[in-house]
């Protein structure tokens, strides 16, 4: 069966007219090698024929990534209807691979916010709620804001757990900070968090993608983003970690009576965590959860 690419020479052409006809489409198939981005489809054909959790774990098992889990033993607790986690956004990609892995094979009505990148990985749409996330140089409410918003809301008040990425982009090294961080969290997925009145569970990523990615966002965005590619195969055996934070109940949040003081207090409950003792890898940890 033909299995449609992440990333085809079509996309590219797209992009700029230099990339059509017999010339462009040359050019196209030099810059997928240049960038990785034919290992990315042929990664991805590899486990096509899986969908959702399912394709995330084969994935990640073909790019031998066997990420681990601290304070797993908060996972037995996770409510049994709608909940939100909130995570930073370190890898920029494969942190959401990783996160539909670990919370959609606990429950599976668990979906993702994602932007347009992680979008166009088809085999995951059972998971993911696409939205293009807001810059600088928008003004107002794009209407596909406006359709994840609504479609966001509803899962969690159908019962249904959801996941964000606040940033809405991939970390930056902060030369201030000396250490990578993500950009300001979105207001907009703030409110939205606050609006749904439902308990929130922090998951922190406390590893990330190479040095020299982050050297590159210091020179300009658009060549880290030329890098992102490699990036996804680079992780093998190096065991990312995750930990698990303490769930904050809707009592805690209503303390925080405006977008930005919860917004902080938000983020201090990532960028606070402490570093758990004790990583345990995946499997151990769905060992002992009761409702996979």
């Amino acid at each position: 069966m033909l299995v449609k690419n992440i990333v085809n020479i079509e996309d590219f052409e797209k992009i700029s007219t230099i990339f059509k006809g017999k010339s462009g489409h040359l050019l196209a198939k030099v810059a997928m090698n240049l960038f990785a981005l034919n290992k990315v489809n042929k990664a991805y054909n590899h486990s096509s024929k899986h969908r959702g959790p399912k394709f995330a774990k084969s994935l990640l098992k073909d790019l031998g990534v066997n990420y681990r889990i601290g304070n797993a033993e908060r996972l037995k607790t996770l409510p049994k209807g709608p909940f939100v986690t909130i995570s930073n956004h370190p890898y920029g990609g494969l942190d959401g691979i990783m996160l539909i892995d670990l919370m959609a094979g606990i429950r599976s009505d668990y979906k993702i916010m994602v932007n347009q990148i992680l979008s166009l990985i088809k085999t995951m749409d059972e998971n993911f709620i696409s939205v293009q996330p807001k810059t600088d140089k928008d003004i107002g409410i794009k209407s596909i804001n406006i359709n994840g918003v609504r479609e966001t809301l509803r899962h969690l008040h159908n019962g249904h757990p959801v996941g964000f990425f606040p940033a809405g982009a991939v970390s930056n090294f902060s030369i201030k900070q000396g250490c990578v961080r993500d950009r300001e969290w979105q207001k907009n997925v703030i409110k939205i968090i606050k609006i749904a009145k439902v308990p929130v569970i922090p998951i922190r990523f406390f590893d990330g993608n190479s040095l020299f990615f982050y050297f590159l966002g210091l020179i300009d965005w658009r060549i880290r983003l030329s890098r992102m590619s490699y990036e996804i195969f680079n992780k093998k055996n190096q065991n990312p970690r995750i930990g698990i934070g303490q769930l904050i109940p809707v009592e805690e949040q209503a303390k925080y009576k405006d977008i930005d003081s919860f917004g902080t207090f938000l983020r201090n409950s990532i960028y606070h965590m402490s570093l758990p003792d004790l990583f345990i890898p995946k499997e151990e940890a769905f060992s002992y959860i009761p409702f996979q």
